[in-house]
């Protein structure tokens, strides 16, 4: 299975260039790290931080090609943490896709980043992100895609984890569709090879509101339900919402809040606060600070709540961000991250 996955991503390669035409690829490239002084009960840490996504302590470079008419492609993603010890360079995503059938079929191999079929917020449920294996998506109507995954044998690859594939090199194929109605609606629905069923809906109707629900149900876990809500809306320069989560677990209940609120200074310029409460630590995800760094340990249920502002600046490509968070337990963590594409 894995020499057929390196073959088929070498067809894919030869498709792109087939598909080209003769024109120019075009090219991007991306570059993420970020950094933050954690101080905890436990003393002051430097480490890598990413207040975005969860406390991902990586470094991070990615290259795309595209051709010129979009009917093929190539991306790549390397990433190392050698903060967190794992100095090793690995490739988290590195895959080749072509479209046919004008653009009715797109497949995608190696490992993936594809998003297509997934639930639009937080977990993104449905997802391929760093999973090994093979993607063929059908746009049978436009706003229509049904997409089909199948990974490689488990054991065969490392590369990324998330809430839908489970552990490391034990990924799960995934059948699912996502339909928009422009202006109106985007839903997405699906079944993973774990005993899991996902669905998610996003509300396009009205201007400056944001209203989107994902939630997974498994059969096969002690966590039964995972529910999340994000609530929003928009005046002006000013945005305020809130992201409401709950996981079920057997009779048990956890949940969390998150409100937030940004101010557009300048078109390039934004404030930003960020709350939370949270009566588990299987809710930190409602706090990126606290799942990075370990403010909250697995007793419950505790109620848990802290606060923070950031700054981000927006130039030629580049996102700055710089600000400060702390927790209710005397966690505090300054921290500045950079994001860079070209």
């Amino acid at each position: 299975m894995k020499k057929a996955l390196v073959v088929l991503l070498a067809l894919l390669c030869l498709g792109a260039a087939a598909f080209a035409d003769g024109a120019t690829m075009a090219w991007s490239v991306n570059a993420w790290s970020g950094f933050g002084f954690a101080t905890t009960p436990a003393g002051t840490n430097f480490e890598q931080y990413n207040y975005n996504w969860v406390g991902q302590d990586t470094v991070r470079f990615g290259m795309k090609y595209t051709a010129a008419d979009g009917n093929a492609g190539f991306n790549s993603r390397l990433q190392m943490s050698p903060l967190s010890g794992t100095n090793a360079a690995t490739f988290n995503q590195l895959n080749a896709w072509a479209k046919f059938f004008g653009g009715m079929v797109t497949i995608r191999g190696g490992i993936l980043d594809d998003y297509t079929i997934a639930t639009k917020d937080w977990y993104s449920y449905g997802n391929t992100d760093g999973a090994l294996g093979l993607y063929v998506n059908l746009n049978l109507m436009p706003g229509l895609d049904i997409g089909v995954f199948q990974p490689a044998p488990a054991g065969t690859a490392s590369q990324g984890t998330d809430q839908l594939f489970g552990p490391a090199g034990g990924k799960y194929n995934i059948a699912g569709a996502a339909f928009t109605m422009p202006d109106l609606v985007g839903v997405q629905v699906g079944v993973a090879g774990d005993k899991s069923v996902y669905f998610g809906a996003k509300v396009l109707a009205i201007q400056g509101v944001t209203a989107i629900l994902e939630g997974k149900y498994i059969s096969a876990s002690a966590t039964n339900v995972q529910l999340l809500e994000n609530v929003g809306y928009a005046m002006g320069p000013l945005t305020v919402g809130a992201r409401i989560g709950e996981n079920i677990s057997g009779s048990d209940l956890y949940w969390g809040v998150e409100p937030t609120a940004s101010y557009a200074v300048m078109d390039n310029v934004k404030i930003n606060v960020i709350a939370n409460v949270y009566n588990n630590a299987s809710q930190a995800w409602m706090s990126p600070v606290d799942a990075g760094v370990g403010f909250v340990g697995g007793n419950a249920p505790d109620l848990n709540y802290g606060g923070g502002a950031f700054i981000t600046l927006t130039q030629s490509g580049a996102t700055f961000t710089i600000g400060d968070y702390a927790h209710m337990w005397g966690g505090n963590i300054f921290f500045v991250n950079l994001d860079l594409s070209l």
